[in-house]
C-alpha cells in the first residue's frame, strides 16, 4: 500500500512539474542567435532605466542592489558552467575591475549607441557579448484591510467512550463577536527584464518576469525571478526555442500585423515577446512551420486587452475545532474495572486579512488569410486567463494554431488555399 501511494504521489509531481513548467513569461529569442558560441558574457549591474545609462551600483554588501547582483552571478555561474560570466561592478567586481577602476568604470558612462558599449566592452574584456538587467518595477504599496465582524456561535463538548459505546457530555453552545481588526498590507511590486547583446551590440534574447507578494522580502523576490532567468537561458543555449527544421509537407505562416493596446503599444520588450510566443506555438505543429519571409498563410494579431486584473478578497473568519484526548478509569461497586476515554474538543475562531490576487487577462480577435489572395480563411475571437500576461495570449495563439493545423490536416474545401504552389 505504501508502495502504490508512493507511485501514486511521483506520479503526481511529475504532472504537476509538466503542466508549471510551460510558463515561461515574455522571452523573445532572436532565432538565429548562436547562443550556445558565447562562452564569455559581461553582467552589468542593475539598470533603473530605460536608456541603460543609470545603474545601481552600491559597494555595501549588506545592500539589496549588491546582494542581487550578487545573486544573479551566482545562479548564472552555477546554472550555465559552459559560459563564464564577468560581473561588472567597479566597486565591488571582479579583482581585475577593482584594481583597475578607471576604465571599466567607462562601461557604465552614457553612449550614444548600444554599438558603442558592445565595442568597449570587446576591447576591454574579449567578451561575446553583455547582459543588462533591468528594473521596471520595485516598490511597495500600502494596501488597508478593514476593520469586519463576524458573529458565529461556538461549541464545547466532551466524548466519552467505553464499552457502552459514544456518548457526549456536556455539551455548550454560546454566542461569539469576533472582530478582524484593521492592518495595512505591504505589498511588494517588482518587475525585471533582462536584455542579452552580441559583441555588436544587437539585442538577441529579452526576457521580462514579475512577481506581487505581501510582505516580501526583495532580495528573496529577485531570488525567485533571477533563478527562473538562469533556467529560461540555459534551456536557450541548449536550443529548446529553437525553430523547427523545414518541412516541405508544412505550411509557412507568419504575422501580418499585430495590433496592441495602449500601455503596450511602443513596449518593445513585451511586444516582441507576444511575436515570438505566436512563432512558438506554430513550431509546436507538425504541419505548420513559421516562415516571414515567404508565407503561404499571414496572420493579423488584434489584441484589445492585454493586463493584470485585481481581484479583492475579503477580511475572512472561521471556526476551527481542536481536541485533547486522554484515558480514564473508574471502579462500580462490585469493584469491576472500567476503562474510559474521553475526548474533549473547543472551539474558536481564526481570521485572515483581506487581499488582492491578480490574473492576467487577454482579450482580441485572430484573422488569418491566405497571402496571396487576401482572402480571410479563420476568424477568430478570445478571452484568455493566466498568471503571466503573455502566456495569456499564448494559450489563444496555441488554440489558433492547432485548429490551423487540423484545417491543413483535413483539406476539406480549402485544399487548394492551404496546399503550397
Amino acid at each position: 500500500m505504501r508502495k502504490l501511494i508512493r507511485t501514486l504521489l511521483v506520479a503526481l509531481f511529475f504532472v504537476f512539474w509538466q503542466t508549471t513548467s510551460f510558463a515561461y513569461g515574455g522571452l523573445w529569442i532572436e532565432r538565429d542567435a548562436a547562443l550556445p558560441a558565447m562562452k564569455k558574457l559581461v553582467l552589468f549591474p542593475m539598470s533603473i532605466s530605460d536608456d541603460l545609462n543609470e545603474f545601481a551600483i552600491n559597494g555595501d554588501e549588506n545592500s539589496a542592489v549588491f546582494r542581487q547582483n550578487d545573486y544573479l552571478h551566482r545562479r548564472l555561474s552555477k546554472k550555465l558552467k559552459d559560459a563564464n560570466f564577468l560581473r561588472l561592478a567597479p566597486d565591488i567586481g571582479e579583482q581585475r575591475i577593482r584594481e583597475n577602476v578607471a576604465p571599466f568604470a567607462a562601461l557604465l558612462a552614457p553612449t550614444a549607441t548600444a554599438s558603442n558599449r558592445a565595442a568597449d566592452v570587446r576591447r576591454m574584456t574579449m567578451a561575446d557579448g553583455f547582459l543588462v538587467p533591468h528594473f521596471r518595477e520595485n516598490w511597495v504599496r500600502i494596501d488597508v484591510s478593514p476593520e469586519t465582524t463576524f458573529h458565529f456561535t461556538l461549541r464545547s463538548w466532551t466524548e466519552v467512550r467505553d464499552e457502552k459505546g459514544t456518548r457526549v457530555t456536556k455539551d455548550y453552545s454560546y454566542p461569539v463577536t469576533h472582530v478582524v481588526p484593521e492592518k495595512e498590507m505591504e505589498f511588494r511590486i517588482m518587475d525585471v527584464d533582462y536584455t542579452l547583446y552580441d559583441e555588436n551590440g544587437h539585442e538577441i534574447l529579452s526576457f521580462e518576469n514579475s512577481d506581487r507578494e505581501y510582505f516580501a522580502d526583495p532580495v528573496s523576490m529577485y531570488k525567485d525571478l533571477a533563478e527562473e532567468f538562469a533556467d529560461v537561458l540555459k534551456a536557450a543555449r541548449k536550443g529548446k526555442y529553437r525553430l523547427k527544421k523545414t518541412d516541405e509537407k508544412a505550411v509557412p505562416i507568419a504575422i501580418s500585423r499585430i495590433s496592441l493596446p495602449e500601455g503596450l503599444s511602443g513596449d518593445t520588450v513585451r511586444e516582441r515577446a507576444i511575436r515570438f510566443a505566436f512563432s512558438d506555438e506554430t513550431r509546436r505543429q507538425d504541419r505548420l512551420r513559421f516562415d516571414s519571409t515567404a508565407p503561404r498563410l499571414l496572420v493579423d494579431v488584434h489584441i484589445d486587452r492585454c493586463e493584470l486584473v485585481p481581484t479583492w478578497h475579503p477580511p475572512t473568519a472561521w471556526v476551527t475545532t481542536s481536541s485533547t484526548t486522554h484515558d480514564d478509569s473508574w471502579t462500580d461497586k462490585q469493584g469491576k474495572r472500567h476503562e474510559v476515554k474521553r475526548t474533549e474538543y473547543t472551539q474558536s475562531v481564526s481570521h485572515a486579512f483581506g487581499y488582492y490576487s491578480y490574473h492576467a487577462v487577454a482579450t482580441g480577435s485572430l484573422t488569418l488569410t491566405d497571402a496571396r489572395t487576401g482572402a480571410v480563411l479563420l476568424r477568430k475571437s478570445f478571452s484568455e486567463t493566466d498568471d503571466k500576461q503573455i502566456d495569456a495570449c499564448r494559450h489563444a495563439f496555441r488554440e489558433f494554431c492547432k485548429e490551423i493545423a487540423r484545417s491543413v490536416k483535413k483539406k476539406k474545401q480549402t485544399a487548394d488555399i492551404f496546399t503550397q504552389a
